[in-house]
């Protein structure tokens, strides 16, 4: 019967603890990655339960993508009256954008196919782009630096419209492994900003305007600041995150126009507000 020599009879083991030790690691980076996942996903739905605005949408929507690893976000409507953004875009990119009419040709906002409820895209491909408009539009974008990302399409009327995207300067593999794993998570989100969004401010119409008025955890956060809690204390109380007191804070300070937090719980105190 063969036997192997003791080397390489060590050298597969080693090999073999090897192999076991790299797939070890990967599943201990992926798990790792989905905690992270869903610890942004849960602060962001906590966090449009209180946005009012449409620069609180902006802000909450913003926070979570840089807690995703993606540098920006684009949320775009269409209906009747017309076609609205909410994203962290550069500016001169989105006037750009609506001036070359990309929004009508984009690629990644056409209605499907097949039921694909995520779009990844990388305007270095030549298969992205169909038409040589296609093409200038994703030329134009990896200008200002725009250049990978993925798109949800979220389910709309006729003639209606909605997506949300998140998007990167560069591309890695890492950004294919988390699509996979995170499609329904990315999904969620998607529907649940569309849904909020929707009910709580009509874009078409919001600019110039704003709602000077403070959401419930809003005003829970400023109250139990005015008690002399600190952030952590509130976010016990709360169950929430340190960094999402912090948020919800901020924003309280936005909406009354303070300039700082003690401010704020006066303005708060004054108005009636707590």
């Amino acid at each position: 019967m063969f036997r192997p020599k003791a080397a390489a009879t060590a050298q597969y083991i080693s090999t073999r603890n090897t192999g076991t030790a790299r797939r070890d690691r990967t599943k201990d980076l992926n798990r790792g990655a989905m905690k992270n996942v869903e610890r942004a996903c849960n602060e962001f739905f906590d966090c449009l339960h209180t946005a009012i605005t449409e620069d609180d949408f902006r802000r909450v929507a913003e926070r979570t993508t840089h807690a995703l690893g993606f540098r920006w976000f684009a949320y775009i409507e269409r209906n009747a009256n017309g076609t609205s953004l909410i994203s962290s875009y550069p500016k001169r990119w989105t006037d750009h954008y609506f001036k070359e009419g990309y929004d009508r040709i984009d690629p990644v906002l056409q209605r499907p196919r097949v039921n694909n409820r995520i779009a990844f895209w990388d305007g270095r491909d030549a298969s992205s782009a169909n038409s040589p408009k296609q093409r200038r539009m994703f030329d134009d974008a990896m200008s200002v630096g725009i250049r990978t990302g993925l798109t949800i399409r979220i389910p709309s009327g006729k003639n209606q419209l909605a997506a949300f995207t998140l998007a990167v300067d560069d591309r890695s593999l890492e950004l294919d492994s988390f699509i996979e794993t995170s499609r329904d998570a990315l999904h969620m989100m998607s529907l649940t900003y569309h849904a909020h969004v929707s009910a709580r401010i009509d874009l078409a119409n919001s600019h110039g305007r704003r709602d000077i008025a403070l959401s419930q955890r809003e005003r829970q956060c400023l109250a139990w600041a005015s008690d002399g809690k600190t952030m952590q204390d509130i976010a016990d109380l709360l169950g929430v995150s340190p960094r999402g007191v912090k948020f919800h804070l901020d924003n309280a300070r936005r909406n009354l126009s303070a300039l700082t937090l003690p401010h704020a719980v006066a303005l708060a105190l004054r108005q009636g507000l707590l």
